[in-house]
């Protein structure tokens, strides 16, 4: 919100995921020579559980930000997808040297450990938060919509941009067509490309600086 506000916008939150941590989830770390993060939004569940020196794989700068905030001490990071998180785990560990371990959440992560589990690692994948959708957007959300006055929808996953729009209220789609939606990945364009908008931009980069570059600043005067 205060990064897309210093760009001079007026921002409207409407998250769309409601994210549960499993906190008693079962993590197999004896034998586990690395964690290999795809959200952060596991890490309710690892802190205080997992050693602060264990080495971390983490998908891009902002879970590897926040994995170094929660004491963690040895945080690497891939370039922004699972893809290439499984290629840093390719390049940077020795599938003889231990296990991996992925925490993620249910149906999530799923690519991941079959790419890993491919070039010879072990991979245990555990669930360790659910994702649950939000539900409808707020009043100021639906007055925003209503009033014509959104230009621009930032997007940072495909179930974000499905789960906005299964739950926009009456003639919120007719609305999308003055919107600019601003997409994380090809994954989240496709996601969005269910409905009409003024245009479907995708970051050049699946990080939340690309995404404000897209952006952009207010142009003066609006």
């Amino acid at each position: 919100m205060a990064a897309v506000e210093r760009l001079g916008w007026q921002a409207h939150a409407m998250p769309a995921l409601r994210i549960e941590p499993i906190m008693d989830a079962v993590l197999p770390l004896a034998r586990t020579q690395a964690v290999l993060l795809t959200s952060g939004q596991a890490i309710a569940a690892l802190a205080g559980r997992v050693r602060p020196d264990m080495p971390i794989l983490a998908v891009g700068a902002v879970t590897a930000r926040r994995m170094r905030d929660a004491g963690f001490t040895d945080v690497t990071v891939a370039a922004g997808t699972a893809a290439d998180l499984a290629d840093l785990a390719r390049d940077r560990l020795d599938p003889g040297a231990g296990s991996l371990l992925v925490p993620t959440a249910p149906t999530y992560g799923q690519d991941l450990a079959v790419a890993l589990r491919r070039a010879g690692f072990r991979v245990s994948r555990r669930c360790v938060y659910r994702v649950r959708p939000a539900g409808a957007p707020d009043a100021a959300v639906r007055t925003a919509l209503a009033g014509g006055v959104i230009d621009a929808a930032l997007f940072y996953s495909a179930e974000t941009a499905r789960q906005f729009l299964r739950h926009l209220p009456a003639g919120g789609h007719a609305a999308l067509r003055n919107i600019r939606a601003i997409a994380i990945s090809k994954s989240t364009e496709a996601a969005l490309s269910t409905a009409t908008w003024r245009a479907i931009q995708v970051a050049a980069r699946p990080d939340q600086a690309a995404i404000l570059d897209r952006l952009g600043r207010r142009p003066a005067g609006e």
